[in-house]
């Protein structure tokens, strides 16, 4: 794929109950913020965040913008009180986009080429998409790696780096709370819990 220079992910679904224990960010971000960190591969640098309690006691919307190291800005979205399910991820650099539709399972990837007499040229790249259930390839993976006693596809620190992310994201939306405290309030005044 080449380095990301920008990122845009969307995670959006209607409200469910289940899931309300925890906000947004653990609940259904944490997926693109996983895959993010294992294709940027660079310290996240700034965190900003923003996040408001619409339906439940706890986040169900959120934004957060990050700035890696690298140079790579990523723009994600999450949110459980959406009236239809997206789940998309896109990746831009100077090789090429490369854009993911988790909810259809289609990847769109072109990239750019010098073709005839110099002229810059866009083209798609043929991407097979293997047809299966990702929750259960991840339950698959675990269960190898312990029955084999191998490594896990997604290694332990991966997964902690993954959470002290989010936990970051959860401290940046406290952080825009305290500074802009006539956000704080209860969901049925359309207010932020502090």
């Amino acid at each position: 794929m080449g380095t990301p220079l920008f990122i845009e992910s969307h995670r959006l679904h209607p409200f469910f109950e289940r899931g309300t224990d925890v906000d947004v960010i653990l609940d259904l971000m944490v997926h693109d913020l996983d895959i993010i960190l294992h294709f940027v591969r660079s310290p996240v640098s700034t965190v900003d965040a923003v996040g408001v309690s619409v339906l439940s006691d706890k986040v169900d919307i959120a934004n957060a913008r990050l700035t890696f190291a690298s140079g790579c800005v990523a723009n994600i979205t999450a949110s459980r009180v959406t009236g239809k399910t997206m789940q998309k991820i896109r990746f831009f650099g100077v090789e090429g986009y490369h854009a993911v539709d988790f909810n259809k399972r289609e990847l769109v990837s072109l990239s750019r080429r010098n073709g005839a007499g110099g002229q810059i040229e866009i083209t798609e790249n043929p991407v097979e998409i293997k047809a299966a259930d990702p929750l259960e390839e991840e339950i698959r993976s675990f269960v190898r790696a312990v029955t084999d006693r191998t490594l896990p596809q997604v290694s332990g620190q991966e997964g902690r780096d993954t959470l002290e992310l989010a936990l970051r994201i959860n401290d940046a939306i406290v952080r825009n709370r305290e500074r802009a405290p006539f956000l704080a309030g209860s969901p049925g005044e359309g207010r932020i819990q502090p």
